[in-house]
């Protein structure tokens, strides 16, 4: 028999499924290996952020991504060429383009919450809060925001992917406030 605390029997080896990184068992939650939920609501985040290059939705034979609808808010001239719908006012401008920034930066958030929350398992419970809210925000948003949208606009990748990120945050909260996002 060793005296080496960090060595493993046969029993340890055979039974206890291990992080292939950092060699830990898989249920430890620790700083090394991600939980499922986390890694889920990780990418969610990142889908966030992503969506915002992608094309979001075509009208007039255009089709707009987020980083375009971002800029050209930012000087808009006559919003009503675009949107026949809106009254093209200074405030409608702002708030629009608020909604356009609203998704990358609640992906970005959400994937800074998640490090902190690799990296500080102690706070499970306000990590779980604000990811929540971080997930539920852009969905209500997406929501909110494609009922603007001129009648004859076509849906595309970018807004299908702001809507899947935000339920993938959604979900990895619900994975890890059940328990189940933390391994076997």
């Amino acid at each position: 028999m060793t005296s080496d605390p960090g060595a493993r029997s046969a029993r340890d080896v055979a039974v206890r499924p291990r992080c292939p990184n950092c060699g830990a068992s898989l249920g430890h939650g620790g700083a090394g290996c991600l939980p499922l939920g986390r890694a889920l609501s990780l990418i969610g985040g990142l889908a966030l952020v992503a969506a915002y290059f992608m094309p979001w939705f075509g009208t007039q034979g255009i089709v707009l991504t987020g980083a375009f609808l971002g800029q050209f808010l930012g000087g808009a001239g006559d919003l009503r060429r675009v949107l026949p719908g809106s009254s093209g006012g200074q405030a409608e401008v702002q708030l629009l383009r608020a909604l356009v920034f609203l998704f990358p930066s609640s992906g970005a958030l959400t994937a800074l919450v998640v490090a902190l929350g690799a990296a500080r398992p102690s706070l499970r419970r306000p990590v779980n809060l604000v990811l929540a809210i971080g997930g539920l925000i852009p969905l209500l948003a997406l929501v909110l925001g494609v009922s603007r949208l001129p009648p004859n606009a076509s849906f595309e990748v970018g807004l299908w992917l702001i809507g899947a990120g935000a339920i993938a945050i959604l979900i990895g909260v619900a994975m890890e406030a059940r328990g189940s996002g933390r391994g076997a």
